[in-house]
C-alpha cells in the first residue's frame, strides 16, 4: 500500500503540471504569437524591452514544469516495471530519459531570463540568448520521442493476459513521436513549418506536449487507480 499511495500522491501533482503549462505559455508574450527568427536584433531588443516583466514572471513560472515532467516519466517507469519482462532495460532507460526534457527546458527558460534581466544590454547580444533558448526549447524533441518509443515498445512486448496498458497507448505514443519529430529540424530553417515559430515545430509540437500529458495522465489515473481498487474489494 505504501508504493501504491506514494504513486497517488504523484499522480495528483499531474492536474498541478497541467496548470503551469497553460498559464507560462500564455503568460509569456513570446508564445501567443511566437516570435520569429527573422526578426532583427533591434526588433528582439525592443521586445525584452517592452516585455521585461512578464518574461521573467512566466520563465519563472515555466522552471517548475519542467520539473513536473520527472513524476509522470518516473510513473510511467514504474508501470513498466509491472509488466512480463525478463530485463529491467525499458524501466532503466525510460528513468534515464526524465532528466533531458526537465534540464533542457530549464536551459531555455534560463536563456529567455537572462535576456530579459539587462534589456538595455548591446541588441545583438540580447538576440543571441533569443536564438539560444529558442532553438534549445525547439530542438529538446529527442528525449520526449526517445520516451515515446521506448514506452510503446515496453507496451507491445507486455504479453501477460491482462496488459498494464491496452494497445491504443502504444499507438498514440507512436503517434505523438511522429509529431514532435520535425521540431528536430528547427535549425536548418527560419522560415516556414520548420522554423522555431512554424506550424510544425511550434504549433504541432505543444499541441502534441499537452495532448500527451492530458491523455497520458488519465491512462496513468486509471492503470495506479485499478490494482488499489482490487486490493480494497479482496480485504
Amino acid at each position: 500500500m505504501k508504493r501504491t499511495d506514494g504513486e497517488l500522491i504523484l499522480l495528483c501533482t499531474l492536474p498541478v503540471v497541467a496548470l503551469i503549462w497553460v498559464s507560462a505559455f500564455f503568460l509569456f508574450p513570446g508564445f501567443v504569437h511566437p516570435m520569429s527568427p527573422t526578426m532583427s536584433a533591434e526588433e528582439v531588443a525592443s521586445f525584452y524591452q517592452d516585455e521585461t516583466a512578464r518574461i521573467r514572471y512566466s520563465m519563472i513560472l515555466f522552471n517548475w514544469f519542467g520539473v513536473g515532467l520527472i513524476p509522470i516519466v518516473i510513473l510511467l517507469a514504474m508501470q513498466v516495471r509491472r509488466m512480463a519482462f525478463r530485463t529491467p532495460i525499458l524501466t532503466y532507460s525510460l528513468i534515464a530519459c526524465a532528466g533531458g526534457p526537465p534540464t533542457l527546458f530549464l536551459v531555455a527558460n534560463m536563456f529567455w531570463l537572462l535576456g530579459a534581466f539587462r534589456p538595455d544590454r548591446a541588441p545583438e547580444l540580447t538576440q543571441l540568448l533569443n536564438d539560444l533558448a529558442w532553438l534549445t526549447f525547439t530542438l529538446l524533441v529527442p528525449y520526449l520521442i526517445a520516451q515515446c518509443l521506448l514506452f510503446a515498445l515496453a507496451i507491445f512486448w507486455d504479453r501477460q493476459d491482462q496488459p498494464v496498458f491496452k494497445p491504443w497507448v502504444a499507438v498514440f505514443n507512436l503517434v505523438i513521436a511522429v509529431a514532435l519529430a520535425p521540431a528536430a529540424f528547427a535549425a536548418l530553417a527560419s522560415t516556414g513549418p520548420l522554423a522555431w515559430d512554424g506550424v510544425l515545430s511550434f504549433w504541432l509540437k505543444n499541441v502534441a506536449i499537452a495532448a500527451w500529458i492530458v491523455v497520458m495522465g488519465v491512462v496513468l489515473a486509471q492503470t495506479i487507480r485499478q490494482p488499489r481498487a482490487t486490493d480494497s474489494v479482496a480485504a
